[in-house]
């Protein structure tokens, strides 16, 4: 196909999905979505979308503009469309084109996944979807949460977790019993998504492992959960703590059977898991929670748009004019919660970033002495919990100098944005820059966290 014939005679790229309107959106005129091969879901005018809906492979532009006008109710001719296929569709890859496939723009949001790994391939998820879907039907779920009430007020109010933590304290190897167990639960957390996405009649994607800030991370692929209402969408977000109920369920069936007092430690360690995954201001459970809530895809993107409308003559940003007033109020008020947040937690980091690596790294070394010392008297159970401690510091001490270096090369990346074909402005990002890391490195300096490493 010739890039002429590519726009004479345009066909959809293999593996475009059109997937309709955004469903219950926060925008005063709901977009249209279409997901690429990649999983990329991309946000698309009306207009666009019905000229890539009407978009087949033997329709010229001429006999597309007369179909679309047809839809619209407004007028379009074959340049229009010519034009629109040309500047939007081709370079987004919707629309096939000659030769080799062009590097196509992907979002890199803020505090995105990274480094993912396949565990779970899209047909393996599906399947096991399709195999838990009756644990969302409504009698199922209101027996569990039932259950989970009665079994929380005999754990907390009568019995007690101090028999799991005496048990811990004289046996530390079972902390590799609670451990494992919570990545078990984390696993099967990721399976509830899915689940809740495939009862919703929408497919899941991959369940993955990837890096989030620091720590591993498990993940599911549920964009095509976008298909959906808002009810699907929130049933998608829940299903994750839903199946952490299941969980819980079982581990207490299994301390009936067994009285060990350790399995009810993991019970409790998967509520604080719990509670940590309703926190919005990162993107945990809750931050999806509330973006389904508002209808707003990606809080993230609008916190600038959101805090230069608020300036005096701030210039009013059509991804904020753009919302219906009861999306605005709950992305404003995100946006006013999470800013001074995580500020704070990321200023405290660049601030004291020496010495909370020579901590780190004073961890990394007593654990390493300890594997050490635990393989020359043959512990070899002591030994594997140190080093998953190693793993888990290492971890830390890398994540920290990623978040710092990101942060660092998107404020550079706006500064040289901002300065382009100006050397004026160059200079004074540069200059700025160089006083920046001057004032730090003196903090640092002043503070002694240079020493002792």
């Amino acid at each position: 196909m010739s890039a002429s014939a590519a726009v004479d005679a345009p066909r959809l790229a293999d593996g475009v999905e059109l997937l309709g309107e955004y469903q219950n959106s926060g925008y005063r005129q709901p977009p249209s979505l279409v997901r690429r091969p990649d999983g990329q879901v991309i946000q698309m005018s009306p207009l666009l979308y019905r000229v890539a809906r009407r978009i087949d492979g033997s329709r010229d532009p001429a006999a597309i503009a007369e179909l679309v006008t047809g839809d619209l109710g407004r007028s379009l001719n074959a340049d229009q469309v010519r034009h629109l296929i040309t500047a939007k569709l081709l370079p987004l890859g919707i629309v096939a084109a000659e030769g080799p496939p062009a590097a196509l723009p992907n979002a890199n949001p803020l505090f995105a996944l990274r480094a993912r790994c396949t565990l779970l391939p899209e047909r393996a998820s599906n399947f096991v979807a399709a195999l838990l879907r009756p644990l969302f039907r409504r009698p199922v779920v209101v027996a569990v949460a039932g259950s989970m009430v009665a079994v929380d007020y005999w754990l907390f109010a009568v019995h007690g977790l101090s028999g799991g933590l005496r048990q811990v304290l004289h046996e530390p190897v079972d902390l590799l019993v609670v451990l494992a167990l919570s990545v078990v639960s984390a696993g099967f957390h990721e399976c509830g998504h899915a689940t809740g996405c495939r009862y919703g009649g929408a497919r899941p994607g991959v369940i993955g492992v990837g890096i989030y800030l620091v720590w591993p991370s498990f993940f599911t692929n549920v964009t095509d959960s976008y298909r959906l209402s808002r009810a699907g969408r929130l049933r998608t977000d829940f299903g994750g703590l839903y199946f952490n109920l299941i969980f819980m369920l079982a581990l207490a069936g299994l301390y009936a059977a067994t009285s060990a007092e350790v399995l009810l430690l993991v019970i409790a360690v998967t509520h604080l898991e719990m509670l940590e995954q309703l926190l919005p201001f990162v993107r945990f459970d809750g931050y999806f929670m509330l973006s389904d809530l508002a209808g707003v895809p990606d809080l993230f993107a609008r916190v600038a748009p959101i805090l230069r409308s608020a300036l005096p003559r701030g210039r009013r940003d059509p991804r904020v004019t753009g919302l219906r007033r009861r999306a605005r109020i709950i992305v404003t008020g995100w946006v006013l919660c999470v800013v001074p947040l995580l500020t704070l937690t990321m200023g405290y980091l660049f601030l004291h970033l020496p010495q909370i690596n020579r901590a780190l790294w004073r961890a990394v070394s007593q654990q390493a002495h300890l594997i050490s010392a635990a393989l020359a008297d043959h512990r070899y159970a002591v030994a594997t919990l140190a080093a998953v401690g190693v793993a888990l510091l290492t971890l830390s001490l890398a994540g920290s100098l990623y978040v710092v270096i990101g942060l660092a090369r998107r404020v550079a990346t706006a500064g040289r944005r901002w300065s382009a074909g100006s050397p004026g402005r160059r200079l004074l990002v540069v200059a700025a820059g160089l006083a920046c890391l001057a004032a730090l490195g003196a903090f640092w300096d002043a503070g002694g966290q240079f020493s002792d490493w």
